[in-house]
């Protein structure tokens, strides 16, 4: 498995029983145990008590990616290697990748949180098999992440993991559930922020890393070369495209038109109507028409308007997209970060109706989402999209965000919760602001210090904006100038977020929706009156790791009896003619 596109996923420990054979390993007593297994979205801190799991059982769909946590423990710092024994399934051993999962030290607490001061888990390391590690007196922990190619077979492979852990010596069963269906790429539709200064290396690289976890960046860091009249260099910019959205490529789901408030560099970028505007938004929509790109393409040049003059201002740049577009042969969806308003909810949110014709994707801020809910399902059935956008505010103890001082459900969750409300795709703001927590400027070493944001009134969140961290860092032995950045325990379960609701779609296609919603209530539930207005009630969600993975087992058991029962109906169809 290459390390450059290498990540995580979900682990189950008990779902799945398999032949008694399997428990003859190498025992430690529970009392004594210093090293475990635990689900791959557990967090093991300093204090935490030591598990007696010895066990791994894993499932996953072809193509999904699969993590677990190795917990550690000792009384003072030690040296740690762990390697796959002999007879492991090469299946596991050519598939997995390793990382040590660092501490980043909390002082002042994410305002709201309810959370304290200290350690917490979240970077990810990237270690090699065999390789001798020292690891921190307390409590600490590996991550295992194991990819399963789309074409594997489905059936059990196992293996052990053997882990010297100072004197201690420990062997783990990995026992793997590989289901009979799976996906080549996540259908999610994404697009988060990218400061391109900060990343190092190859930037195609970057970006596999982060699509492979269904993070989409808003755009690449390639524009076309471009005139005063809006005429662009074509073939140029499509050749830089090419390596982000090409099916020999990335192929990214989604791109933000490089239409935005310092591109292009003329004073017309922004003026709708403008001849020179309409010229250059033709052409670029020409390349993505040309290349069959048409559908990847958004565009987004105005950020969250507070007044009807504003909204009035976006509405007139979607219609100079759509008149640019048509000219390529296309309708170019607009996004626009506000929500619909049939009526007046106060000064700074007037009706905005003259909108609803225009916007292709209506991108929500979540805290005002659910009281909108009405309005956006007349919207979808006229053909919009609706499209989440979260961030850091004063509640954020009632929603799922992106912090490192809360549960590790808050990113698992988004994909449960966007299969629930039938949103199509998600906007955020960054992944890697390594800047002042006020400013953004500068340079912060995320590693010492994960406070990313600050609001001018002193409230404080620690990663938002900030779910990975530099790939070249060698105080942590870090040492290729090269290297993607490096992943978070946050950024992992985001991704198994994305990867259960590609269960939850295709369990929809093969068992109804009676099914799945019953499955979903054991995640998530809405105890309140859908209704149109200032609506400030938020899903009630799991933090339980184990109830997420009991979730997705049942949705991967009841998708394999219907595929199963399909394809014997098929059998008995043939038979009979």
């Amino acid at each position: 498995m290459q390390r450059s596109v290498g990540a995580h996923s979900v682990v189950g420990m008990t779902v799945i029983a398999f032949a008694a054979a399997c428990v003859l390993l190498a025992f430690v007593p529970p009392a004594q145990a210093a090293v475990w297994t635990a689900l791959g979205t557990t967090r093991v801190f300093p204090t935490t008590r030591p598990g007696t799991q010895h066990v791994a059982d894993l499932t996953a769909a072809g193509g999904e990616y699969e993590g677990l946590i190795v917990g550690l423990r000792g009384d003072v710092q030690r040296k740690v290697t762990v390697t796959w024994s002999a007879g492991s399934d090469s299946l596991l051993t050519a598939n997995a990748v390793l990382d040590q999962v660092a501490f980043v030290r909390i002082r002042r607490p994410t305002s709201g949180a309810g959370s304290k001061p200290g350690l917490y888990p979240d970077p990810l390391l990237p270690r090699d098999f065999g390789q001798v590690l020292t690891v921190p007196g307390g409590s600490s922990s590996l991550y295992v992440l194991l990819h399963v190619p789309y074409q594997a077979a489905a059936g059990a492979y196992t293996g052990n993991l053997e882990v010297s852990n100072g004197a201690e010596r420990v062997s783990l069963a990995v026992r793997l559930r590989v289901w009979s269906f799976g996906w080549q790429r996540l259908s999610v539709r994404t697009a988060f922020g990218v400061d391109f200064r900060t990343l190092g290396g190859s930037q195609v690289a970057d970006y596999a890393m982060l699509a492979q976890h269904g993070v989409t960046p808003q755009m690449p860091r390639v524009v076309p070369r471009t005139q005063a009249d809006g005429s662009i260099a074509a073939g140029p910019y499509a050749r830089g495209l090419d390596p982000y959205l090409g099916t020999d490529g990335l192929d990214l789901t989604t791109i933000v038109a490089p239409w935005v408030d310092w591109w292009p560099q003329y004073s017309w970028r922004l003026k709708s109507g403008n001849s020179a505007l309409l010229n250059y938004l033709a052409n670029v929509c020409r390349v993505f028409k040309a290349n069959g790109w048409q559908n990847k393409l958004i565009a987004h040049p105005m950020d969250e308007p507070t007044s009807t003059a504003a909204e009035k201002a976006a509405d007139a740049l979607a219609r100079t997209l759509h008149k640019a577009s048509a000219r390529a042969g296309f309708r170019a969806d607009f996004l626009l970060t506000d929500d619909p308003r049939p009526t007046s909810l106060g000064p700074l949110l007037p009706a905005n109706r003259f909108l609803w014709n225009d916007v292709d994707i209506w991108c929500v801020r979540y805290f005002y989402f659910f009281g909108r809910v009405p309005v956006l399902r007349k919207l979808q059935a006229r053909g919009a999209q609706v499209w989440w956008y979260p961030y850091y505010n004063s509640s954020v103890a009632k929603l799922p965000s992106f912090v490192i001082d809360k549960s590790l459900a808050d990113e698992q969750v988004w994909g449960w919760l966007m299969y629930q409300w039938h949103v199509d795709g998600m906007l955020y703001w960054g992944v890697n602001r390594w800047g002042a927590a006020r400013t953004g400027k500068g340079n912060r070493d995320p590693y010492q210090d994960p406070l990313s944001f600050q609001y001018p009134d002193g409230r404080v969140a620690n990663g938002e904006a900030c779910l990975i961290y530099p790939g070249y860092y060698p105080r942590y032995g870090l040492d290729d100038r090269d290297a993607p950045p490096v992943s978070s325990l946050r950024l992992e379960a985001l991704r198994d977020g994305f990867q259960d609701l590609e269960y939850l779609k295709l369990a929809t296609s093969l068992c109804g929706t009676g099914f799945v919603d019953s499955v979903v209530k054991s995640v998530t539930s809405y105890p309140y009156r859908i209704t149109y207005g200032h609506v400030f009630d938020f899903p009630k969600y799991t933090t339980s790791p184990a109830v997420f993975e009991t979730a997705r087992v049942k949705l991967a058991q009841a998708i394999e009896q219907a595929m199963a029962q399909r394809a014997s109906q098929s059998a008995t169809s043939r038979r009979a003619l």
